[in-house]
């Protein structure tokens, strides 16, 4: 456009040259003669048409002086955006050993480990003081989403030569700012070497739940941080003998929730791709220990470690499947439901071959499962516990689930899984139809911005703002969905230039009591449930 712009000016000075030479001699003969000739009356005639030509010249030029005045104050505008978006949040708190950390109690730390911890391989390697100063405010900013931060070799902010790092950033659920990032590249003498594959948060708010790799990336360890100091308190590491042999797995999902008897769980789910586990349940308010291990011993063959619990707190959802499993011709995997007070579980069979994202309905009678190999949607009867319809989604590789709030359209997470894991788009499947939504104008959703292997969408848990927020594996922001228009609205960069990978709504009082909203598994406090409750009463 600014070309155009160049080449009319340009233009329209070459013609008023010309018409100012035409004029100069016009008027120079028709002063060197008192007769009045043909050629003088010509040259008139031509001087009116020169006249006019000039006129239009200066009226285009007015005009393209008014439009590239325009474009300047766009261009500055944008400029100004470009720079806003790019700033980097000055909240950044890098932790390592030695530093703001205090060091390890003792070289074994004693009195954490009990039974289960031991049956199923997670220990303590450190333990450190975490009380201090709130690093943060809650009254200032009562809703906060978390969400992990790592090392992003695609970032723009990417410096190979830089240490790796793992964390989160905590960002304002209202105004999208990140308020507090909490990086950290080595913990006890050895060097981060892989970013966060997840964070979870307990149900009170308190506990801030990050895994990652040391010393061989898979080499899998937990790093727990008081939600309030933004300081590490334990870190823990899981080990455990699988097929064989000694297996240490990184951590891949958190989860929180409230059991059917009204006491706080969070769940450590390990492992990759199709023989995942062991899932460790923690006891928050027990100096976050082991309360249940669930290993091969309890579930056998145990697939991707994406768990969650119903709605009311009794069982964790748990995928079956292996590698020869998810490869077979035909589809056998399952999922267990397994109940965490007796320990035991019922298999339920005809979920495909690759089960990943679990979610539930609020009133706990139907569980949908996404198959990550054959791209299907599994509906699960929870009265009977048999799969009673499928559909295929239409997006390949699909990974996340979250359903609306009135709980008729699920959002599947287009990761790309098992296939270029470069997915960038959401499916819609319609749940009273129970097939990919046909009333949108195009299929799938693209997120836009940096998205690549996005994974997780999480509800946010004000029905009036109506927002999923997914996260981005292979990307560097989060990307928030206007599920009422079913476009990408905002793409929230992460403070260090990392990928996210899960997240979790928390909201907190001035007096820092916190509680867990929603998180990967969908929502999770019980105010959310009734409001998730209400607007499906209303859409029937």
């Amino acid at each position: 456009m600014l070309k155009s712009w160049k080449s009319l000016l340009r233009l329209g000075l070459v013609r008023a040259l010309l018409v100012s030479a035409l004029v100069g001699l016009v008027f120079g003969v028709a002063c060197s003669s008192s007769d009045i000739s043909q050629e003088d009356l010509d040259a008139a005639k031509n001087l009116a048409v020169a006249q006019s030509e000039l006129n239009s010249v200066k009226a285009d030029l007015s005009s393209a002086t008014s439009e590239l005045s325009t474009a300047k104050s766009q261009v500055s505008d944008l400029q100004s955006q470009v720079t806003s978006m790019g700033q980097v949040p000055p909240a950044i708190t890098v932790i390592q050993t030695g530093a703001s950390v205090p060091a390890a109690v003792g070289s074994a730390p004693t009195g954490w480990a009990n039974a289960e911890s031991e049956r199923g391989g997670l220990y303590l390697i450190a333990q450190y003081d975490s009380s201090g100063p709130d690093a943060w405010s809650a009254a200032d900013h009562p809703l906060v989403y978390f969400t992990s931060d790592g090392t992003e070799s695609s970032s723009p902010t990417y410096d190979k030569d830089a240490a790796y790092f793992a964390g989160f950033d905590m960002v304002d659920g209202y105004t999208k700012e990140v308020i507090e990032s909490v990086i950290f590249t080595e913990l006890e003498g050895m060097a981060v070497a892989s970013f966060p594959h997840g964070v979870g948060v307990s149900p009170d708010g308190k506990w801030v739940y990050v895994g990652f790799g040391m010393g061989d990336a898979r080499e899998g360890y937990v790093a727990i941080v008081n939600a309030r100091t933004l300081k590490i308190d334990k870190l823990i590491k899981q080990e455990s003998y699988f097929e064989g042999g000694m297996r240490s797995q990184r951590l891949h999902h958190i989860q929180g929730w409230v059991d059917s008897t009204g006491k706080d769980k969070v769940i450590l789910q390990w492992g990759f791709g199709a023989n995942g586990g062991p899932h460790h349940i923690l006891d928050p308010n027990d100096d976050n220990r082991v309360s249940k291990s669930i290993t091969y011993d309890d579930i056998k063959p145990m697939g991707h470690p994406f768990t969650t619990p119903s709605p009311n707190g009794q069982y964790i959802y748990v995928s079956m499947t292996s590698n020869w499993i998810r490869d077979n011709h035909s589809p056998a995997a399952a999922v267990a439901k397994f109940d965490i007070e007796t320990g035991k579980h019922v298999v339920i069979e005809g979920v495909g071959h690759h089960p990943i994202g679990i979610t539930h309905t609020a009133d706990g009678r139907w569980t949908y499962v996404v198959d990550g190999h054959s791209g299907h949607v599994y509906k699960i009867d929870n009265e009977i516990d048999e799969v009673v319809a499928d559909t295929n989604s239409g997006v390949a590789g699909p990974y996340g689930i979250a359903l609306n709030w009135d709980e008729t359209r699920a959002f599947i997470v287009a990761k790309g899984e098992g296939t270029h894991n470069l997915g960038g788009v959401l499916g819609v499947v319609d749940l009273t139809s129970f097939r990919a939504a046909r009333d949108l104008h195009t299929y799938p959703l693209w997120l836009g911005g940096s998205a690549s292997s996005v994974d997780h969408a999480v509800l946010h848990p004000d029905p009036a703002i109506n927002e999923l927020w997914v996260s981005n594996m292979n990307g560097w922001e989060t990307i928030v969905v206007d599920i009422a228009t079913y476009t990408a609205t905002d793409w929230i960069p992460t403070a260090a230039g990392g990928n996210t990978h899960a997240g979790a709504f928390v909201t907190y009082t001035s007096s820092w009591v916190g509680q867990l909203e929603s998180d990967m598994g969908g929502p999770k406090s019980a105010e959310m449930w009734a409001n998730v409750e209400a607007k499906v009463a209303a859409a029937q």
